[in-house]
């Protein structure tokens, strides 16, 4: 049997996302035992799947799936209790025909523990979010209309600003220490409304702020999961507080 792993991250597709993901955690998680794989499809699809399954187990799932056929090798013999920690990683997919505000936060409500069902974290509008940054101090407040979000519009928008973290091998610390105080406060700015917050919001709390933006102005605040999650995992090595 494989040894045991502490936890598991699912991410959306299969490249972007594990390419990025590869780079911190060599620079923040090097000590964790993590475990990727990739569903495959948008977080629609794999609640429609969860909803018919009375034990909710996604490791099962992503067993099965057809879309990532070597999922089957890389969970080999791992069940749902030997992940301590279970971390999903999708799209807002805010213009997939199955959305809806309603369905969207109670998919956030089915996946919002990560020693339970899993906590999911949510790139608005997609995982190019995190390479969308215009300038650290533009980045507050930077959004995107919605009529944008669609994949081949954003992702040639999401190049147009600071070039480092166009490739996701780009491994320098104290630019991604920066990247994530700007996301966690520009996290806190989307519910507040105000600058200088910088505690760990919950997934929920974003997608209500992003839903309000989305149906009063047509614009949803850029925003990656990932250096949220990175945040979340090792807030107390971080003291943007205090920090002159």
């Amino acid at each position: 049997m494989s040894p045991k792993s502490n936890i598991l991250c699912i991410f959306e597709g299969e490249k972007r996302e594990s390419q990025y993901f590869k780079t911190l955690k060599s620079i923040y998680l090097d000590e964790k035992n993590i475990l990727v794989c990739s569903f495959g499809n948008d977080i629609f699809e794999l609640y429609k799947e969860l909803k018919d399954d009375e034990d909710l187990d996604i490791v099962e799932i992503l067993r099965e799936s057809k879309d990532v056929s070597r999922n089957k090798d890389i969970l080999n013999n791992y069940t749902r209790d030997d992940f301590n920690q279970v971390f999903l990683f999708f799209d807002f997919e805010c213009q997939d025909t199955g959305f809806t505000v309603d369905s969207f936060l109670s998919i956030l409500d089915i996946f919002n523990e990560e020693t339970e069902n899993g906590k999911v974290f949510i790139s608005y509008p997609m995982i190019e979010a995190i390479r969308d940054i215009p300038s650290y101090t533009e980045f507050l407040e930077h959004k995107v209309s919605v009529a944008n979000c669609r994949g081949k519009i954003y992702k040639g928008l999401s190049v147009q600003g600071l070039k480092l973290f166009n490739d996701p091998r780009y491994n320098d610390k104290s630019n991604w220490d920066r990247l994530v105080k700007i996301t966690i406060e520009k996290a806190n700015f989307i519910l507040l409304g105000e600058p200088n917050c910088f505690k760990m919001p919950e997934q929920k709390e974003i997608a209500i702020g992003q839903c309000k933006s989305m149906n009063t102005e047509g614009e949803i605040f850029v925003l990656s999961p990932y250096p949220l999650f990175i945040f979340h995992q090792k807030e107390s090595t971080f003291d943007f507080n205090n920090e002159t």
